[in-house]
Parts: C-alpha cells; sequence; structure tokens
C-alpha cells in the first residue's frame, strides 16, 4: 500500500495526473503548516483531488511541491533534482543499463517523505514504453513502474 501510495506521488509530481479545478473556493487542510514552514516563496498554487493536497511553489528558483492528507497531515514533499547529483553507484547503473538515445531523461526529482526520508525518482521514455526508477539515499536502483505508451 505505502508503494502504490508513493507510485501515485511520483506519478503526480511528473505530471502525469489532472487535478480538480484549482478555481473552485476550497480550504486546503495543510494550509497552516505551509504558511508556517514555508515562508517567502513565490508562485503559490494548490490543488487537490480525491487523496491529497498538493501545493506548487518556486523556493529560490527551484520547482517544489508539497503534499497533504485531506485532514491537512504532511505526506512528503518533492523538488526538481539534477541527474548528474543522484549518488554515483546509480549514475554508473542507470547509464549503463538504460542507455541514451534508446532511453530519454524526461525527469528527475527527490521525494522526502514526512519522515525525513528522501529518495529519488527518474522517469525516462523509449519508444514504446514509460520508466519510472526509483534510487534509494544509498544509491540502489529499482523499476518503481513502467508502462507502455
Amino acid at each position: 500500500m505505502k508503494k502504490l501510495f508513493i507510485l501515485t506521488l511520483a506519478v503526480i509530481a511528473l505530471g502525469t495526473s489532472a487535478f480538480a479545478d484549482t478555481n473552485k473556493k476550497t480550504k486546503y487542510n495543510g494550509a497552516s503548516h505551509f504558511s508556517s514552514t514555508f515562508t517567502g516563496v513565490k508562485e503559490v498554487s494548490w490543488s487537490a483531488d480525491a487523496k491529497f493536497e498538493k501545493v506548487s511553489f518556486l523556493e529560490n528558483g527551484i520547482k517544489k511541491e508539497v503534499f497533504y492528507t485531506h485532514d491537512g497531515e504532511l505526506i512528503g514533499a518533492t523538488k526538481t533534482f539534477a541527474f548528474d547529483k543522484l549518488p554515483k553507484s546509480a549514475l554508473q547503473t542507470i547509464t549503463t543499463k538504460y542507455t541514451y538515445p534508446e532511453f530519454q531523461l524526461e525527469d528527475c526529482i527527490e521525494f522526502t517523505n514526512a519522515a525525513g526520508e528522501t529518495s529519488y525518482f527518474i522517469s525516462m521514455e523509449k519508444v514504446n514504453q514509460k520508466l519510472v526508477l526509483e534510487i534509494s539515499e544509498a544509491g540502489s536502483v529499482s523499476i518503481f513502474s513502467k508502462e507502455s505508451k
């Protein structure tokens, strides 16, 4: 269940999910935590779906997203991440096993859950497939999801 939930977050963070109409007047339960934790951020926008609330914003020029339950509990946060900053062992595995030009890098994000544990997700595409890899802080690489296009 946890893996499915994280998969949902990763897919949404990678831009493959649609959210509810943000023009609706909705009270976001995570707003109190967000406003006390993130000050001085820009381009803040809230959205929600059936499972969680999401706030997207820029902090020091970096695109970030924070996810909350509908009860206002922090789920975790994502931010864009430079591919070349991944753990060295992960870079070696990925560049050996998922070679360019067959695989095209789409997105690379860092996900930190509410407990402070960090992992990385990269999405890659090839002609007929989309692949999301999960990378641990230690550099181990596993296939998080794979779908045919």
